[in-house]
């Protein structure tokens, strides 16, 4: 299945994994999506706003307003068929579960009536800690589709699960769900 004609809204949170980000956004245009993407001020320190809307041929979201302009976060969560979140750091998921609503890719995540989808990218021990398991559990309880963290080299230098999917591997997830 492809994903031509989806419109798929990419919320990026602050991981080193962010670095990946252009790539994934590339081949889900590739496959015929329309990618928006809401970048956290976190996420901005390690992946350029600008190859993003350029990957994406859209302006990248970061606050609810641009300029004298606002952004609107209900309708986010309402034109998107799909939304991503892509890293989803641990902090950025306890929020989640919890219902916090601090940035817009939170309140557009609140206001989402399209499936969610996240892919886990954190450190081996904080990938296993408890409170992050409970928090995943919690969030897949409210029908969202977890996009499992693989095992490989981490940023730390240690090895093991907690590195995000590689982008050929959610494409192929978002295929395969959708």
């Amino acid at each position: 299945m492809t994903l031509k004609s989806k419109k798929i809204l990419l919320g990026i949170t602050g991981s080193i994994a962010a670095y990946k980000t252009p790539a994934l956004v590339r081949l889900l245009v590739k496959q015929g999506a329309e990618v928006k993407v809401i970048l956290t001020d976190a996420a901005a320190d390690f992946v350029a706003p600008l190859a993003l809307s350029t990957v994406s041929g859209n302006s990248v979201l970061n606050s609810f307003t641009n300029g004298d302009e606002w952004t609107n976060h209900v309708e986010l969560g309402l034109w998107a068929d799909i939304f991503l979140i892509a890293p989803a750091s641990a902090n950025t998921i306890s929020k989640m579960a919890s219902g916090q609503c601090d940035n817009l890719l939170l309140a557009s995540y609140l206001s989402a009536k399209c499936q969610v989808c996240f892919a886990p990218a954190m450190d081996l021990d904080m990938y296993k800690h408890p409170s992050v398991k409970a928090n995943i559990a919690l969030l897949q309880s409210y029908g969202n589709f977890l996009i499992p963290a693989e095992i490989g080299e981490l940023a730390s230098g240690l090895y093991g699960e907690g590195r995000m999917a590689e982008p050929e591997n959610i494409v192929a997830f978002l295929q395969k769900q959708f």
